[in-house]
């Protein structure tokens, strides 16, 4: 199998934006390769004409020499390699935007399969494999190949029967390269599976923490803890074994091949077939030999894991996005609000539909609620109408238009959608409520604030909108949170809003100041509702009742007596 494989090809297309400052850094490099290579040649002048010769000044001369081209190739390497760090971490990066910016097209059908530890191991360790093979031994290999050429032409040169000797040992050593190298992308590959298990676990039970602690089962996830790790470091030590092996035993081989320049080049100059210097400078480029060869080998066997890495990270690249942009967007222009659902089948890839035939009319303006028991598809409505998800048949229409023909950054400005879980971010509350809006200005979030029941809290805190709400929001409570999220939708201003149990942690009082603020901003907009709460469908102007992913009721709702 060729080492420059699918995968590797494919990762080296980030390379091409690169292209002219990496052809720079590779011309810098090989200058001071360049220079390294002459360095050994000057032992043979030193022995031969200043030592054996009794010449001080070519002495003089020859170290005098010796220490300026050391230096310029320090100096070189050093540019080089500096300059190419920082490249090599622009195109790393590129990488995980890539891979960020993809899974952010993805579809909740995705997460809801894939263990957010997995793609966090995927979006940080396997990019920084990659990164570190590209960073550590890319360059080195570039360098390393030069300098073995020149070395090799070298020795050729020096003496073409030493050469030959000391090359015995070479094709042994590069059979066991091979041998090694497909054993070695499965251990690794395992060993990261493995890794990506714990990060999992660790996602997951710190998540639940409060959980965990009410159930006393801090012992037993301990011990779910450790056999994950017992079976990563059984995962890991195989893995070192055959790496040692991969690299451990060619480099073994090319080691003995130097006792056999020891003998033959000996008995050479004993016999007058060659000078001491010519020895000398022969065992120099020797001794250098051994290192290039070592990082190739060693590259060798990174570039097996770092292959894995790339399969790993392709994989998160290749996952289909569900919910794709139309090629020539529609644009809506001032929108009324009529929502239509025609004839709407989707399903969450477990084999059954979530939604099926769901027909619903919204007209501009009105407030629908959607109630239902859990699992009937009502907030697989919110997913449809913001586009997280698409029908599997069926049309969602805008105002008469197809939203999938519609831009995404359009209908999403347009459509907001409050949800249960209401997420919010660890920075301030300005921030949180701006962040479909950032040029809001903090008059216009304060308002925003108000109109949400939030305006008492914020203003009695000693840092008011400023106030960091911590990981996860956890500085808030759950009723907090919600209206943080509810201020962040009305400011975001659109035509249609979605409330998704989005009044679900709030107290009555709240719940009826919040139920009152919408009531005012959104009036002449069309608002979805999907409650459980009466108050909340107390405060719509139709009730619509599903089951089974279908429509079996619509009425007014109940007036409170």
């Amino acid at each position: 199998m060729a080492i420059l494989d699918a995968q590797i090809r494919r990762g080296l297309r980030y390379l091409a934006p690169y292209r002219r400052r990496l052809a720079v850094i590779l011309a810098v490099n090989l200058a001071g390769t360049a220079l390294a290579l002459y360095v050994p040649f000057l032992t043979r002048s030193l022995v031969d004409d200043a030592l054996l010769g009794q010449d001080t000044d070519a002495l003089v001369r020859i170290v005098g020499l010796f220490a300026a081209v050391t230096l310029a190739s320090f100096v070189l390497n050093f540019v080089s390699g500096m300059r190419y760090t920082r490249v090599s971490a622009e195109i790393l990066f590129d990488m995980r935007l890539t891979v960020y910016r993809h899974l952010q097209r993805l579809s909740p059908r995705f997460f809801a399969r894939t263990p957010l530890g997995e793609i966090m191991s995927r979006l940080n360790n396997d990019v920084s494999e990659i990164q570190r093979v590209l960073a550590d031994a890319a360059l080195a290999w570039l360098g390393n190949v030069a300098f073995l050429v020149g070395t090799v032409g070298m020795l050729l040169w020096l003496d073409w029967r030493l050469f030959l000797a000391a090359a015995a040992l070479l094709p042994p050593a590069i059979w066991a390269i091979v041998h090694y190298r497909r054993k070695l992308e499965v251990r690794v590959r395992v060993m990261r599976e493995r890794s990506a298990s714990i990060g999992a676990f660790l996602i997951e039970t710190l998540a639940g923490v409060r959980l965990v602690a009410a159930s006393n089962a801090a012992e037993r996830e301990a011990g779910r803890f450790r056999r994950r790790n017992d079976s990563f470091i059984a995962a890991l030590m195989r893995m070192q074994r055959l790496s040692y092996l991969a690299g451990g035993l060619p480099a073994l081989l090319l080691s003995a091949s130097t006792a056999v320049v020891f003998l033959y080049g000996g008995w050479r100059v004993i016999g007058g077939a060659m000078t001491l210097g010519t020895f000398t400078a022969f065992m120099a480029y020797q001794i250098r030999l051994i290192g290039p060869v070592q990082g190739l080998m060693g590259l060798y066997t990174g570039l097996a894991a770092a292959r894995v890495s790339l399969r790993r990270v392709h994989e998160l690249l290749d996952e289909p996005v569900e919910v794709a942009e139309a090629a020539e967007p529609v644009a809506l222009g001032a929108v009324r609000g009529e929502i239509v659902f025609e004839d709407v089948s989707c399903g969450h890839g477990r084999g059954s539909a979530v939604l099926e035939d769901f027909r619903l009319t919204v007209t501009p303006g009105e407030v629908v609620a959607l109630t239902g028991p859990s699992g009937s598809g009502k907030s697989t409505v919110a997913d449809l109408l913001i586009r997280h998800v698409d029908p599997d048949r069926g049309r969602v229409l805008l105002d008469g238009t197809d939203i999938r023909a519609v831009a995404l950054a359009e209908l999403r400005a347009r459509v907001a959608v409050v949800e249960q879980g209401a997420l919010v971010f660890n920075t301030s509350i300005l921030e949180n409520v701006r962040y479909a809006r950032p040029e809001a200005g903090s008059a216009e979030v304060m308002r925003a604030v108000e109109r949400a029941g939030l305006g008492a809290f914020v203003s009695g805190l000693p840092d008011g909108l400023d106030t960091l709400v911590g990981e996860r929001g956890q500085a808030l409570s759950a009723g907090e949170r919600q209206r943080v999220a509810i201020a962040r939708a009305l400011l975001a201003d659109p035509a249609v809003l979605v409330l998704d149990e989005a009044t679900s942690a709030l107290d009555a009082a709240t719940e009826a100041h919040v139920i009152a603020a919408y009531r005012e901003v959104m009036r002449g907009r069309t608002t979805v509702l999907i409650t459980h709460r009466d108050e909340l469908m107390r405060a719509a102007d139709r009730v619509v009742a599903v089951e089974g992913g279908r429509v079996v009721e619509a009425g007014a709702p109940r007036r409170a007596v």
